[in-house]
């Protein structure tokens, strides 16, 4: 098998081959870093898992230019759905060239991601469990159980992509303090008839049914119980109690047919209490697992590795970029608290059943209803918020650009867009048409691209992840 030779030493070992990882070690092997993906299965799993690709992280995948690839397999939705027929969090008016969010089963998503990292030379080993961990002063040594063999290997860093449960985190003492909800969620994949194919959710006195389509027939179908909750050995799914409970919340009869998985669950809350330690750095639920309302947790996976991927390179090749790390730990560990905070609070609009709970959940339908409540609601599931270009007089590091026209054009060898200069995965300095250039390019320690765009009022440079530096 390709990729089946655990080498004995690598620049930086990524722990686990999702779909983090994996981005990861494209980010990093096209940008000259050696580097191996460790993942314990042997086999990719063909399970659907997280479902939906939001804005930002198609924005992300369309920096490296490929995009495309992903929207040509996946479904479009034109909204997410809140409760009632007339509250949608409508994508259609998102600042973005993706307005939509995406249907995408993980294994699809993970196949393009891995094909990703092979052609920039990322090198992925599969059925190696690490099982040690000790850093030292210029590196870190693995143990690894390969092919039923304990071998070592040594890497400059290591990045833990190994999720909640995962190896890295654990063997390193970060703590991960976490919460579970006091809600019964099922889940179900089946199919259904149901037109158009576009999610779609009711709540009732019995429950709230949430609709997720695949677009080939397919439905996810979630719900939350207000019913008494069971007792923790009778947890179980079951497609028929749940089809029952769904004709209820619906008012007619929508049968499910080939039903291809079922489980039924409590959400929980898990967030590390860093994100770094020496040589160590964490990402996706590696670092944080969030309630999967909103289709968040894959997402904020992905923006880690984006963040990581070009910090982590520098700081490999010139240790005075270290502190980078740091920065990239306070960042991220702060977007997912606020993403803990969302999913958090849409899971407790979606399943708490006391009477209170009930009538906040009616305040706040009848509120999702205003135009500027669910703009705001799709562009925080969407990723899109905060920006601050093209306006451009309050740049914030850490902000996200949009996507902008630039004055040469593609015919003159020129990217034509902001997200086409960030596929070099240099840093961009954007210039106004006609104004003055940001006073740090000249000083800039890393390579750097400038182009120029009539749409921005301020000089700024980019970050390659497409944030204001």
């Amino acid at each position: 098998m390709p990729g089946s030779v655990l080498p004995d030493s690598v620049q930086v070992a990524i722990v686990g081959a999702g779909p983090v990882g994996l981005l990861l070690a494209g980010e990093l092997s096209s940008r000259g870093i050696t580097c191996a993906v460790l993942e314990r299965e042997s086999r990719t799993a063909q399970v659907t898992r997280a479902l939906v690709l939001h804005s930002r992280t198609l924005e992300y995948f369309d920096m490296r230019g490929m995009a495309d690839s992903f929207v040509a397999a996946g479904h479009p939705y034109r909204h997410y759905p809140l409760g009632t027929a007339r509250t949608k969090a409508p994508f259609a008016g998102l600042d973005s060239p993706f307005a939509y969010a995406l249907a995408l089963p993980q294994y699809r998503t993970q196949s393009l991601l891995e094909a990703y990292a092979r052609a920039h030379g990322a090198l992925l080993v599969r059925d190696a469990e690490v099982t040690g961990l000790l850093q030292e002063t210029d590196g870190v040594l693995l143990t690894v159980r390969h092919a039923g063999r304990d071998k070592r290997l040594r890497a400059g860093h290591v990045a833990g992509c190994d999720g909640a449960r995962g190896a890295v985190r654990r063997l390193t003492g970060i703590p991960a303090p976490h919460f579970v909800y006091p809600y019964d969620v099922t889940s179900v994949d089946a199919r259904l008839d149901l037109e158009p194919q576009q999610p779609w959710s009711r709540c009732g006195t019995d429950g709230m049914a949430i609709l997720l389509p695949f677009g080939d027939g397919r439905w996810r179908l979630i719900l939350y119980d207000y019913g008494p909750p069971e007792p923790d050995g009778a947890r179980a799914a079951d497609p028929a109690r749940a089809a029952a409970l769904l004709r209820r919340i619906a008012g007619r009869d929508l049968a499910l047919r080939d039903v291809q998985w079922a489980s039924r669950y409590r959400c929980e809350r898990r967030h590390a209490t860093r994100y770094r330690h020496l040589r160590v750095v964490l990402a996706g639920d590696a670092a944080h697992v969030h309630p999967p309302t909103g289709g968040q947790g894959l997402n904020t996976g992905i923006a880690d590795a984006m963040s990581l991927g070009w910090r982590l390179a520098l700081a490999v090749t010139d240790p005075r970029h270290d502190a980078l790390l740091d920065a990239y730990a306070d960042e991220r560990r702060r977007a997912a608290t606020a993403v803990l905070r969302l999913t958090g609070a849409l899971l407790h609009l979606n399943a708490a059943a006391s009477p209170r709970a009930r009538a906040a959940r009616t305040v706040a339908l009848h509120a999702a209803r205003l135009p500027v409540v669910r703009r705001h609601l799709a562009a925080a599931l969407a990723g899109l918020s905060p920006k601050v270009l093209p306006a451009g007089d309050r740049l914030r590091s850490g902000h996200r650009v949009p996507d902008l026209p630039l004055t040469a054009q593609p015919a003159q060898g020129r990217p034509g867009r902001l997200f086409e200069a960030l596929r070099t995965g240099d840093h961009v300095h954007l210039t106004p048409g006609c104004g003055t250039a940001d006073p740090r390019a000249d000083d800039m320690a890393h390579p750097l691209v400038t182009v120029r765009s009539d749409a921005c009022r301020r000089a700024c440079i980019i970050r390659p992840d497409g944030h204001v530096l």
